[in-house]
């Protein structure tokens, strides 16, 4: 069935463009069911896996509690925010002592000195290290299936993730990545029935031997993937967020 001007193909017809893309419409095209289910879900996977949707959640986090197992949907963890603390003394530590951390201009060498920019790093150096040491500002990591917080949370509160998420459909995707998924769906169909139609040179016909383009469908196959490797990495940087 045909979409809608503004709706986006689902797996299913993502299949029947695909067939009609390889000639379906005269030729028989040599894709079992579960083959094209193959080729949805291998674009599938290679989308989440080189770029993947984005997300935000909020987390609870336990006081005296720094593991946490991740839930089934988050792939990998971009980023963990934490609230800010009522109490943060690693401003009495800056160098400048400066509400808000905002550096006046008239702090630093002249640039005719050449040590502006260097002063001023060497300064947010300074005061994040600060941080860490006092323990001002939490830290995270992600082993496998496990995030693990630290230092040792001394209140309970909610920590924002952005993550990567494994749970998505094709329908959920941008355009622009809709476009991707079908496109590599299409790359996979063309490499099964290229190494289908590559195992016999010919068939005989009414009219005689009928060749088989089964190595050009390799070939073709091998070109887009490797294109399409490209142009996910590209648009992979930077990529907003699916929050929900």
């Amino acid at each position: 069935m045909p979409t809608s001007q503004n709706s986006l193909m689902t797996a299913e017809q993502i299949q029947q463009w695909v067939l009609r893309r390889l000639g379906g419409s005269f030729l028989k095209v040599e894709l079992s069911q579960d083959e094209l289910d193959d080729a949805i879900e291998g674009a599938r996977r290679w989308f989440s896996a080189r770029k993947g949707v984005k997300r935000q959640a909020y987390v609870p986090f336990y006081s005296g509690q720094t593991t946490y197992t991740l839930d089934p949907q988050i792939d990998v963890v971009l980023d963990v925010s934490f609230p800010v603390p009522s109490m943060d003394i690693s401003l009495i530590f800056s160098p400048y002592i400066l509400q808000d951390e905002k550096i006046p201009y008239d702090v630093f060498a002249a640039p005719s000195s050449m040590g502006l920019y260097s002063t001023y790093t060497q300064t947010m150096q300074y005061i994040d290290e600060a941080k860490r040491i006092l323990n001002a500002e939490p830290d995270w990591r992600q082993e496998d299936r496990t995030l693990y917080i630290f230092p040792i949370p001394k209140t309970n509160g909610n920590m924002l993730l952005d993550y990567k998420s494994f749970d998505f459909t094709i329908e959920q995707l941008s355009e622009r990545d809709h476009d991707l998924v079908k496109r590599y769906a299409l790359a996979w169909a063309k490499r099964d029935v290229g190494r289908i139609r590559s195992r016999y040179a010919s068939y005989p016909g009414a009219q005689g031997q009928t060749e088989l383009d089964g190595d050009k469908l390799l070939e073709e196959a091998k070109e887009e993937m490797e294109l399409l490797d490209k142009e996910i990495a590209w648009s992979a940087m930077p990529s907003g967020f699916l929050t929900g």
